[in-house]
């Protein structure tokens, strides 16, 4: 009769654990479509897109997007393993004021302020390293 209660207790203590580990989830799916990330997301895809040929979209398409299921798996994954579920509440929270609001709808301003500068730094980066391997700066091309 011990086994059978204490079975019983371990399966209902599992069947609570899941139910929760689900709520979690599900807020987490909640917090990162009030970041914007899907935005950004599409931003960045309609991006890529356009720098392929239109003969060959289709198929970039498809396996973009299927490498998009697994950013969207990899970017749940890092909140549930980062925040607890009381601070994802908190953060939901904060995404639901009018600064959080605000935060949201810059994003597009600030992937273009993003990529600007990271093509900046890599532009630079090249500059340094041919100077280092020919001791020499890289003469610039006239426009």
């Amino acid at each position: 009769m011990k086994k059978i209660l204490y079975t019983g207790l371990l399966l209902l203590v599992t069947l609570f654990a899941k139910a929760q580990d689900n709520d979690f989830k599900k807020d987490v799916k909640q917090l990162i479509k009030l970041m914007g990330v899907p935005e950004q997301v599409e931003y960045t895809r309609e991006d890529e897109i356009l720098s392929v040929s239109p003969e060959k979209e289709d198929v970039f398409t498809k396996q973009l997007d299927s490498l998009l299921l697994v950013y969207n798996e990899k970017v749940e994954l890092h909140f549930l393993e980062k925040y607890t579920h009381d601070e994802v509440k908190e953060i939901i929270q904060f995404y639901k004021t009018p600064l959080g609001e605000k935060l949201v709808k810059e994003n597009k301003g600030y992937i273009l302020v993003y990529n600007d500068a990271k093509h900046m730094y890599y532009e630079k980066q090249g500059e340094i390293l041919y100077f280092i391997r020919t001791g020499k700066y890289k003469e610039k091309e006239e426009e």
